[in-house]
């Protein structure tokens, strides 16, 4: 009788421990997938900022591009005045 009554709250206290194991289990693994959750975000974050500041940067690019034309066809023109009057 004594053996059974042994038996079953060893069975109880094994479940007790299992479950608690588990749970402390479960906040640990939440607890990391959180922090590198964050740590991915942060870091798309970064590449879409960079992302933006390329995009700016190609936009100055071709409208320096536009200048840049402006200037030789200019520079071509004084040369070619500048040509004719020796």
């Amino acid at each position: 009788m004594i053996t059974i009554e042994l038996g079953i709250t060893l069975a109880i206290i094994g479940c007790i421990v299992g479950v608690l194991g588990y749970l402390a289990g479960r906040d640990k693994k939440i607890a990391y997938d959180a922090e590198w959750r964050g740590m991915v975000n942060g870091k798309l974050d970064v590449i879409v900022g960079v992302a933006g500041d390329v995009e700016q940067i190609q936009r100055s690019l071709t409208a320096y591009e536009g200048r840049i034309c402006t200037l030789e066809s200019g520079v071509k023109a004084l040369t070619q005045r500048i040509d004719r009057q020796r």
